[in-house]
């Protein structure tokens, strides 16, 4: 998988978060059986236009694939989690971008947007590597073998080079 995908994913992860019913706060709006304004259609009490209907309850193939992604966070450095939900969280809320500055504060930082872009970067790079089998070693070179067609060595002039 590629960066963009793991992000991508790890957003929808975090859409399906904020669909998720929240149990606690339903219990805490309700109050009694019966309302203590008792209002009817006939009166025009219920003239709303705007409401708009509540979405559906998530199915077991959201729920799956949320959980999926959400399991992904094990991947990302303990430091950096938090940093990771709230950029994913500005992203998720349809922002085209995340804004970095605005979330120094609630970190308890005073500087360095900059550094929060390139930790949530190598974040989120480290699960898409984690997802690939891994990069043990950290090593990811473009460059071509110097060794010869018969060969295979892990960098370019290494003396001793493996037989194929």
């Amino acid at each position: 998988m590629t960066f963009a995908m793991v992000e991508e994913r790890m957003v929808e992860a975090m859409v399906l978060w904020r669909r998720s019913p929240d149990r606690e706060r339903g219990w805490h709006r309700m109050r009694a059986f019966w309302p203590d304004i008792v209002r009817h259609n006939w009166f025009g009490d219920y003239a709303d236009t705007e409401a708009e209907p509540r979405p559906l309850p998530l199915t077991r193939a959201e729920v799956a694939e949320r959980d999926e992604a959400s399991e992904w966070m094990r991947f990302v450095p303990e430091r950096d989690r938090r940093l990771v939900v709230m950029a994913l969280m500005c992203l998720a809320r349809g922002e085209a971008r995340v804004p970095w500055r605005r979330l120094l504060q609630p970190l308890g930082l005073r500087m360095g947007a900059d550094g929060l872009r390139m930790r949530y970067a190598r974040a989120i790079e480290k699960v898409a590597n984690a997802l690939n089998g891994g990069n043990p070693g950290g090593i990811v070179s473009n460059r071509k073998s110097t060794c010869g067609d018969d060969f295979v060595c892990s960098a370019p002039g290494v003396k001793g080079a493996i037989p194929r």
